[in-house]
């Protein structure tokens, strides 16, 4: 009996070109972006090197897509939310991001931070930085909705308040890769948040 792949070449184009990028969000995860090769991609996707070529035109253009896969899982993650009110929507991102952060895998937050922590010598600096922008604004639209809406308060930095929650976030990515539990088991993170969406609201703090 062969030992070669299995290979379903009758799998529609765009079926297929998902199928890589999985892989390439697999490899990244397990070896990082420097060590990310076309061989390594490959045999993760099941198919041959030269198929690689056929849906992508470079090893670049396949983390850049994988880059957008990223993203698009992040907005599946905020825009999960629609519906809430600003605070809750900041609330329940945040859980639910914690939630991932600790799952198996941990979801694209693994392939997230190797994509941030694989430095300029990767070529994509640029595009890792617009990914996060993007990012950026998708939180900070629900920031200004709720000074808006007045449930936030309207004398806050809209931006800074929203690159507060994000610390949190990248703290949590970071310890996720440390090893560090303890900062999302132990209610850590979800008290620096308590604290920031309480003086976002003008509410006292718990206990005063």
């Amino acid at each position: 009996m062969s030992t070669k792949p299995i290979r379903n070449r009758r799998l529609p184009a765009e079926a297929r070109r998902a199928q890589i990028v999985q892989a390439v969000l697999r490899v990244v995860s397990e070896h990082g972006v420097p060590s990310a090769t076309v061989a390594r991609i490959a045999a993760a996707a099941g198919v041959s090197e030269g198929t690689l070529y056929v849906y992508f035109s470079s090893r670049e253009d396949m983390l850049r897509a994988a880059l957008d896969a990223i993203f698009g899982d992040i907005s599946d993650l905020i825009d999960s939310t629609e519906g809430l009110s600003a605070i809750e929507r900041l609330t329940v991102t945040a859980r639910r991001h914690s939630e991932l952060a600790k799952t198996e895998g941990g979801g694209f937050v693994t392939p997230w931070v190797e994509f941030i922590a694989g430095g300029p010598q990767v070529g994509l600096r640029e595009a890792v930085a617009e990914t996060q922008n993007k990012a950026f604004e998708k939180m900070l639209s629900i920031v200004k909705q709720g000074q808006s809406d007045g449930t936030i308060r309207t004398d806050l930095d809209a931006r800074r308040l929203t690159w507060q929650w994000y610390t949190i976030m990248w703290a949590e990515n970071v310890s996720y890769l440390m090893g560090l539990s303890e900062y999302i088991d132990a209610g850590h993170s979800g008290y620096s948040l308590d604290l920031l969406l309480r003086d976002a609201t003008g509410a006292p703090p718990s206990g005063a």
